[in-house]
């Protein structure tokens, strides 16, 4: 099996694994890391309504004993998804599987897979499209039927590559299936 690592060199020291041979192509693309935006800005959303919460119970003329355990109830679950998020953009891992037959996403965390239910066949692949759909935003697209594989360089995804990232991924998976690059 034929193994490139596409190290692009970053301070985080990122890299985008692709294994390939004439059966299979897969694409490893590990989450972006605890100081990304994903993650910051994620935090911030989470944290905020939970302080404003606290701060308009706590300030309450009377204090209500009733209102604690839904107050308890409201940030062990925000809690909760914080410690998910901080997980995700550490440990995660996306995976881009393609054979001859079928096309699909699985995620990967601590060996735990969550695989895509639906994967799609191949044959169905219409085209391999590179899009700017903002400033320094760029996506590649993999449109298979009415339904789209997307990688992006855009800063508040999980799994965000880089510019030159996606020009080498789209480079080899359009000489793995044979089709030409639409550049929007």
């Amino acid at each position: 099996m034929d193994i490139s690592k596409f190290g692009i060199r970053e301070p985080s020291q990122r890299k985008v694994v692709i294994l390939k041979n004439h059966e299979i192509v897969e694409i490893f693309i590990p989450s972006v890391g605890f100081f990304s935006r994903f993650t910051i800005l994620s935090l911030i959303f989470l944290i905020f309504p939970v302080c404003l919460i606290n701060f308009f119970t706590v300030s309450l003329p009377k204090f209500d004993i009733k209102l604690f355990p839904s107050v308890f109830a409201f940030n062990f679950l925000i809690s909760l998804a914080a410690i998910g998020v901080v997980i995700l953009s550490e440990f995660a891992q996306k995976r881009l599987s393609m054979t001859r037959h079928k096309i699909s996403w699985t995620y990967e965390i601590f060996g735990l897979k969550l695989k895509d239910p639906f994967p799609t066949s191949v044959p169905g692949i219409v085209r391999i499209a590179k899009t700017q759909q903002s400033w320094n935003r760029w996506f590649l697209e993999i449109w298979v039927g009415r339904r789209v594989y997307e990688i992006s360089t855009t800063h508040f995804s999980p799994f965000a590559v880089t510019v030159p990232e996606i020009d080498l991924l789209a480079k080899e998976l359009s000489n793995w299936l044979e089709l030409t690059i639409l550049q929007e």
